[in-house]
């Protein structure tokens, strides 16, 4: 995803937490309470400075900030509805704001098919939650046992073709097209 945290939707965030169960006064230890209320409820500004000149301020209406001690917990919580947008036949993987999708299956329309189907699925959530997927960060790896027997998936994100590559890096271990797995930590 883009700039993930940076995007959060703070409504959103407490719309989630609301269908959680969360409601009222709640039970928190005051730390808690108050870490939710600087980032998630209050408005936030921001100016910027260019040499000794000082921006007016500007109101920042998305995003958790990074390094609060609740910003990775309200992120989770936000980003975790991403999964069920999947249809049934393709599997996925999510840490923080990396994801994994897949499906198996001998014939590759099928294939196409259903990843294109959780490719339009998962950006309409994100646009609906405010987040964007990276363009730049997406590519396709191919399994295959026959080589030569079927073209590469050919699968859009934004109008654009994923690209399809030999290898790809997913939470330090390196998924290579050729059945090699190397841990790279």
């Amino acid at each position: 995803m883009e700039k993930a945290y940076d995007r959060a939707w703070r409504y959103g965030i407490l719309r989630d937490l609301h269908a959680m169960g969360f409601r009222g006064n709640l039970p928190f230890y005051p730390f808690f309470y108050q870490e939710l209320q600087n980032f998630s409820i209050k408005t936030r500004t921001f100016n910027v400075r260019i040499g000794n000149v000082l921006s007016r301020d500007f109101l920042q209406t998305e995003g958790v900030p990074q390094g609060s001690v609740l910003s990775v917990l309200l992120f989770i919580i936000k980003i975790n509805g991403l999964l069920e947008q999947l249809p049934q036949y393709v599997t996925g993987s999510l840490f923080v704001d990396d994801l994994q999708i897949s499906c198996a299956s001998v014939n590759m329309a099928f294939i196409e098919r259903q990843l294109q189907k959780a490719v339009g699925a998962i950006t309409k959530w994100a646009d609906n939650n405010g987040f964007i997927f990276s363009s730049q960060k997406t590519s396709c790896v191919h399994f295959c046992k026959l080589r030569g027997l079927h073209p590469d998936p050919e699968i859009l994100l934004y109008g654009q073709s994923i690209p399809v590559v030999s290898e790809q890096r997913f939470l330090g271990i390196l998924f290579d097209s050729n059945f090699l797995l190397n841990h790279i930590f």
